[in-house]
């Protein structure tokens, strides 16, 4: 059978291009998998692994029932939106197409995060690491039950194209503008 990391590279070939380093650690920390950031350390509880050095992206799974998308989402929202210039796009898009009531809502995340998960960090930090990220995620790679209802019209439509263009084969783009059939 092959690994979560392979069945993401099959389902989305797009990722094939880019530089993450992948490990599973199932049961080693609660949560589905980890995202780490080229230049993050870790903390003393939770240190970067030993195999991602320090310059390098890493994804860390830790629950087996993490699902391809899953893995794809936070690779997505943790790094490549700093990287692809498309996905950067989408990336701002949504974060300046926000309404007041999607911003009530991270502040409500927010403050679930301080209270059930000993959130220490300032909203502003939070919002950019975890928050914006884990509301970008919601509809597109399908975490949220219900989804649709968090979302305007317009950041759906953005999201479905954003996701067509991440099941695309850069192989097949490198032929077609070629002209190869």
């Amino acid at each position: 059978m092959s690994s979560l990391f392979e069945q993401t590279l099959a389902e989305y070939p797009m990722l094939r291009d880019t530089d993450v380093l992948y490990k599973e650690s199932h049961g080693a920390r609660p949560g589905f998998l980890e995202f780490w950031p080229p230049t993050e350390p870790g903390s003393p509880e939770a240190p970067r692994p030993k195999e991602f050095p320090m310059g390098k992206a890493g994804v860390e799974i830790y629950d087996p029932k993490t699902r391809p998308i899953d893995l794809l989402g936070d690779i997505v929202s943790h790094h490549l939106v700093e990287t692809d210039p498309i996905l950067k796009t989408f990336y701002q898009q949504f974060e300046h197409s926000l309404t007041p009531r999607q911003r009530e809502t991270l502040q409500k995340q927010y403050v679930y995060a301080k209270e059930n998960f000993g959130e220490k960090r300032p909203y502003a930090d939070w919002e950019k690491h975890s928050g914006l990220p884990g509301y970008f995620r919601g509809y597109a790679f399908d975490q949220w039950k219900d989804s649709e209802r968090w979302y305007e019209p317009e950041q759906l439509k953005m999201f479905d194209q954003m996701m067509s263009y991440l099941r695309r084969n850069p192989m097949e783009d490198v032929l077609y503008n070629r002209g190869v059939d």
